[in-house]
C-alpha cells in the first residue's frame, strides 16, 4: 500500500483555522466543520488523483491528526504520527490568529482559480502564505499585468536590464502589489495595481513580508 500523503502547508493552514475556530479544541470527524474541511482538500489539486490512495483526506484522518495537535500541544511532547508542518505552522501564526484565517479564507474564496490553472507545486517559491496563493499571484499578474504597458526601469532599484543585457528581450515584469491574502480571482486588476520591477526585485517581492505597495517597496532593499 501507498505511504499516506504527508500534509502540505496549504493544507496545514486550512487544516488549523478550522481547528482554531471549534469550541475548546473538539475535533469529531463527523461534525459538519471535518467533513466540510475533507471535501474542501480533496477538491483542491494538491496531489494529483492517481497518487492518492482511498483514504486520502478523508474527516477520521484529519481529525486525527487534529485531535494529535491539541493533545501534543497540551502535553508538549510531539508524537511522531503528527505531520511537523502543523507545529511549524502553529508556531509562526502563534500571535497572528486571524491573519492564518485570512490566508485560509483566501485560499477557499479563489478555489476555482486553483482547479482551473494550478501549476507546479515549485511555484510556492517565496511566498510564506503556501502554493496556492503564490501561483494565483502569478496567474493574475500573467492575466492582467501584461496588458498594461511597463516603465523603462525597476520601480525599486530603479536598475534598467536592458542596458546591460544583450537581449531584445524585456526583462522587466509588472509586479501586483495586491497583498495574496486581499487577491481575488473573480476581478480584474488595473495598472494602477501594478509596478514595474526587475527579476530580482520581483522575487525579493514576494518573499518580503509585511507586503509592501507602491508607496514602500522599496523598503525591501538594504
Amino acid at each position: 500500500m501507498a505511504a499516506a500523503a504527508k500534509f502540505t502547508r496549504d493544507e496545514a493552514i486550512l487544516a488549523l483555522d478550522v481547528y482554531y475556530s471549534l469550541a475548546d479544541g473538539r475535533v469529531l470527524p463527523d461534525s459538519d466543520e471535518i467533513r466540510d474541511l475533507s471535501l474542501l482538500l480533496n477538491r483542491l489539486p494538491v496531489y494529483p488523483v492517481e497518487n492518492r490512495r482511498d483514504d486520502f483526506r478523508n474527516a477520521n484522518g484529519i481529525a486525527k491528526q487534529l485531535m494529535l495537535f491539541r493533545s501534543n500541544c497540551k502535553s508538549g511532547k510531539k508524537n511522531r504520527h503528527l505531520g511537523s508542518i502543523f507545529f511549524e505552522v502553529a508556531f509562526e501564526y502563534e500571535n497572528r490568529i486571524d491573519e492564518l484565517h485570512s490566508i485560509a479564507e483566501a485560499i477557499r474564496r479563489n478555489e476555482k482559480a486553483f482547479n482551473l490553472c494550478f501549476g507546479s507545486p515549485l511555484e510556492d517559491e517565496g511566498f510564506p502564505e503556501g502554493v496556492f496563493l503564490g501561483h494565483l499571484h502569478r496567474i493574475i499578474e500573467k492575466r492582467d499585468g501584461l496588458k498594461y504597458e511597463m516603465k523603462d526601469h525597476c520601480q525599486v532599484c530603479f536598475s534598467s536590464p536592458g542596458l546591460c543585457y544583450k537581449t531584445d528581450e524585456n526583462l522587466l515584469q509588472n509586479h501586483l502589489i495586491i497583498n495574496p491574502v486581499k487577491t481575488d480571482f473573480s476581478k480584474k486588476y488595473k495598472a494602477d495595481d501594478f509596478i514595474t520591477v526587475c527579476p530580482t526585485c520581483h522575487r525579493a517581492l514576494h518573499s518580503y513580508r509585511p507586503w509592501l505597495t507602491a508607496e514602500n517597496c522599496g523598503e525591501v532593499l538594504r
